[in-house]
């Protein structure tokens, strides 16, 4: 695999309201994938339907073995009735409650389908994490065939369903070859892992500096528990001043985080200094931490005859 970064186009990852609305079962042989195209990647018909659908014609044909069970059972007790009076009460009240069940059915046909798509995840776990491990594989075969973005793009998808570290750093370890930009399609909090890795933390800090809006508690978190660690990496310092630079975006994490911005306030580039001090300096609380007073020590030492501090600012807008 190359070591220098690859000017490449990701492709943007289809938005769905669910996580499982992309995972697709095959009619024809059970298979389960994430992969597009029309045909089982197994048994190559064209029978692919999506989970949820699954779980509709299923609890369609539990509720039409309902259905045919009354009916059954009220024409056995139409048989056996011994007069016609009978005959005709069993007929009425099998009408009835032929009818009460299709209300029935017909008010909780989205809950029986929901339940029904659990006991589809449950009974099927096996066939689908054999078939998502499927889709691993062939998105691994892709990027050793030289085809990275397309063996990225499947491995984001399959990343969606599947939620493991070894899946997370091997997408982390296949955007190290790629150059990114601000204008691609990023994302971080899925991709952090339980435990140290540096290539998390240097993805983190590269976020920081290209898309510094989706820097959020989840990695600042992970930053300030591996702090140490990440200071002895090469591009270590780098790394924790991007990710300060975008906490200072909003007043909630520099009130949440002070101790950890106070030991890089110092090395912010300017812009990103002025403004973390407007904001300590606007807000009354902020004011009786000891971070007010480390920037006004700051100030005076790098910018003391700077007019860019004068005029302070209420209610500081995000950037």
């Amino acid at each position: 695999m190359s070591t220098t970064k690859q000017a490449v186009q990701l492709p943007t990852l289809e938005q769905s309201r669910r996580k499982y609305d992309r995972l697709r079962v095959c009619r024809k042989c059970g298979r389960f994938t994430i992969l597009p195209g029309d045909s089982c990647p197994d048994c190559g018909k064209s029978r692919l339907v999506p989970v949820m659908e699954q779980a509709r014609r299923l609890t369609g044909r539990r509720m039409l073995n309902d259905i045919l069970l009354t009916i059954i059972l009220v024409i056995g007790a139409i048989v056996a009735a011994p007069t016609t009076t009978l005959i005709a009460l069993c007929a009425g009240g099998g009408v009835m409650i032929l009818a009460a069940l299709i209300i029935v059915q017909r008010r909780f046909r989205e809950r029986a389908t929901l339940r029904q798509l659990s006991r589809l995840f449950w009974q099927e776990r096996t066939a689908i994490y054999d078939g998502l491990v499927e889709d691993q594989r062939v998105g691994v075969e892709l990027v050793r065939d030289g085809e990275e973005v397309e063996g990225y793009h499947i491995l984001r998808q399959t990343a969606v369903v599947v939620h493991n570290d070894r899946l997370r750093l091997a997408l982390l370890s296949l955007l190290q070859n790629f150059r990114l930009r601000s204008d691609m399609d990023l994302e971080l909090e899925s991709l952090i892992t339980r435990d140290f890795d540096p290539l998390v933390a240097e993805y983190i800090g590269e976020v920081a500096r290209l898309k510094r809006d989706i820097i959020k508690d989840k990695a600042i978190r992970y930053i300030i528990a591996h702090e140490p660690k990440i200071l002895q990496m090469e591009q270590g310092w780098n790394i924790l001043i991007s990710v300060t630079s975008a906490m200072v975006r909003m007043k909630r994490y520099i009130a949440l985080y002070p101790g950890f911005i106070r030991r890089y306030a110092r090395h912010l580039p300017k812009e990103r200094f002025v403004r973390l001090y407007r904001i300590v300096h606007s807000d009354s609380e902020l004011l009786a931490d000891a971070l007010a007073q480390d920037l006004d020590s700051i100030r005076m030492e790098l910018y003391a005859s700077d007019t860019t501090f004068g005029g302070q600012t209420t209610g500081a807008q995000r950037s």
